[in-house]
């Protein structure tokens, strides 16, 4: 998406703008799962007594099941 922000060619610079909004989107949207699958990753390999949950490890396939 960057490199097609610079290659296209405006006028006025609206597409290209738009174009790079889009992109710096996408790569914050791909930090916070990031960040989430980390997190979740935690959840899943220890509960509250030090012990692996059904519930977040049943959470944590689902996440992975689910990658972009």
């Amino acid at each position: 998406m960057r490199i097609l922000s610079s290659d296209i060619q405006s006028d006025d610079g609206v597409a290209n703008a738009a174009i790079a909004e889009a992109a710096q989107r996408l790569e914050d949207q791909q930090e916070r799962i990031k960040r989430l699958e980390e997190a979740l990753h935690r959840i899943a390999n220890t509960d509250y007594r030090g012990h692996r949950s059904t519930e977040s490890q049943i959470a944590f396939e689902a996440l992975k099941e689910a990658k972009p």
